[in-house]
């Protein structure tokens, strides 16, 4: 049963299986107790409805035996278009990637189709093919948005282990990789834990550049450029919108520097790498120019940009233009200054015009020296 479970989770392009039981997470439960009273979350609120529920495999699923974890490879080496993040591959250099330097960077998960809906339908065929080898079994999927902690439990089932950014770190895929896991009533024989950990490594905790990795293991969710990016939907603070860098959505630089993810193969899966008018192909000046919501879906509509929303990716952008002192934009930040514009694009729109203003002073003016 489980040779067969483990062949057929192949055939559907999780290239990581484990199996382990659905005991509660303790140690994991503890942990994010604590993480949650620090006010870490942010304004991650849902992390904070019933905590416990997310520590509990069983909970989900009256009569749960086992949690098969599964992992799925979304690296892409590179990506041809110039807002892509690819200028910090480690396969080719930025000019060979065909980037431009000027333009927002997106976190390499988001380069493809929106990764939920694409592991979701194949979870679904996975669960058919149980059903039909297990008939009296019960099962319950879960890939991201469900209420339970993938990357504790991916480490007790032997896919990796929780490195010091706090990401999973695979073996042969680094922690280049999409989570999911199923549920079951099947008592299945489990496997055992990843033991492995950084060592004295540092790198990611020296690289962030938020600082929002604290301490080894610690990540400060309120600092994190993923979260500022992604997951907060009203103002950054001023402290942190500079080094928010050119990233307009998620942020990859603690995996980038992490020795795991160096030599990676390409996903196999089409629909995460980068595609024609997709995620990557969006340029900073058409971001700022989406007038209304109905623009914002037809330029992201399907991917994981939408999580950011309209607001937050204006947002994202202005600052990304600021960075990069693109003064070829100022007349497009400009039009989001309007009173009719959402609050938050407007306030960031004009702080941009401000750091871009001072730009141009330090600049001055372009002195011919034939007529001077």
């Amino acid at each position: 049963m489980k040779s067969n479970i483990i062949a057929y989770a192949h055939s559907l392009g999780f290239e990581r299986v484990g199996f382990t039981s659905a005991v509660p997470l303790k140690e994991a439960e503890n942990f994010l107790g604590a993480w949650l009273e620090q006010g870490r979350a942010g304004e991650m609120g849902y992390l904070e409805r019933n905590p416990t529920l997310r520590t509990r495999p069983a909970d989900h699923l009256p009569g749960a035996k086992t949690v098969i974890a599964l992992a799925m490879n979304y690296y892409s080496s590179n990506s041809s278009s110039p807002a892509a993040a690819g200028r910090g591959s480690m396969d080719s250099p930025p000019e060979a990637a065909g980037n431009d330097e000027r333009e927002g960077r997106i976190a390499r998960y988001a380069w493809g189709r929106d990764y939920h809906k694409v592991i979701g339908k194949r979870l679904e065929a996975f669960i058919r093919y149980m059903q039909a080898l297990a008939p009296e079994a019960s099962f319950k999927p879960f890939v991201d948005t469900g209420a339970l902690l993938e990357r504790p439990l991916a480490q007790r089932a032997g896919l990796g282990f929780v490195g010091k950014n706090t990401m999973l770190i695979t073996r042969g895929l680094g922690s280049w990789v999409f989570l999911a896991n199923i549920i079951t009533t099947l008592e299945l024989p489990l496997d055992a834990p990843d033991t492995r950990s950084c060592g004295e490594c540092r790198l990611c905790i020296d690289a962030c550049p938020t600082e929002a990795i604290t301490a080894p293991y610690q990540l400060d969710a309120r600092r994190c450029i993923a979260y500022l990016t992604i997951e907060l939907g009203g103002k950054i603070e001023n402290d942190l919108r500079e080094k928010t860098g050119d990233w307009i959505f998620g942020c990859d630089v603690c995996q980038d520097v992490c020795p795991h993810n160096t030599r990676i193969p390409s996903t196999p899966v089409e629909s995460f790498r980068p595609v024609a008018g997709g995620p990557t192909s969006l340029l900073l000046a058409e971001i700022l120019s989406m007038r209304s919501e109905e623009d914002f879906h037809k330029k992201c509509g399907g991917t994981p940009l939408m999580r950011a929303e309209r607001h937050g990716l204006i947002r994202n952008a202005c600052l990304a233009a600021a960075h990069l002192d693109r003064q070829d934009l100022v007349p497009a930040i400009e039009k989001l200054c309007i009173p009719e514009e959402h609050p938050v694009i407007r306030e960031h729109a004009r702080w941009a015009l401000d750091i871009l203003g001072r730009q141009a002073l330090r600049a001055g003016p372009v002195i011919d020296p034939l007529t001077a």
